[in-house]
């Protein structure tokens, strides 16, 4: 039997739960632009996809998604893989990622940092903590800071 995924998300003082479905996953793949056939080495790229249950976010009830894109990591193996941190510093470099939060729409994140803490079981265990976007339509825009701690599982 598989680990049951789990976590939380803290948006702006609001909690809400890790989504244990097909949609909730960390994606580990090979890195097309770092192969090595001299040495038959392919490196791997990591990204995430975060779906949480419903909840109350102000006056409205919302189901949240994170969406980290592709990071290269030089590594071969996930197990190489823990310990590294991924930082986004910037609204413009999370756009141009396309890095997002969903709470009303897709919205680009303001900045985030992404850690790998390690493995628990077939879960991947990983933090993540920022500043997003949570209403890129109202003037000014309204944003949060976020973080959120998960075990995901891994498709590979």
């Amino acid at each position: 039997m598989a680990d049951v995924q789990r976590g939380k998300l803290i948006l702006g003082g609001h909690e809400f739960a890790v989504k244990d479905c097909d949609m909730t996953y960390i994606s580990l793949f090979d890195n097309d632009e770092d192969i090595d056939e001299e040495r038959e080495i392919i490196t791997k790229t990591l990204s995430m996809d975060v779906w949480f249950e419903e909840g109350e976010f102000g006056d409205e009830e919302v189901s949240p998604e994170i969406i980290i894109n592709e990071f290269a990591t030089g590594k071969e193996d996930l197990e190489d893989i823990i310990g590294m941190e991924f930082e986004v510093k910037d609204v413009e470099e999370a756009d141009e990622r396309e890095d997002t939060m969903y709470i009303f729409e897709h919205e680009p994140l303001i900045n985030y940092k992404w850690n790998i803490i390690g493995m628990e079981g077939e879960l991947l265990h990983v933090k993540i903590s920022g500043k997003a976007i949570t209403d890129g339509y109202s003037d000014p825009e309204q944003t949060a800071d976020f973080e959120g701690e998960f075990w995901l599982n891994v498709k590979e």
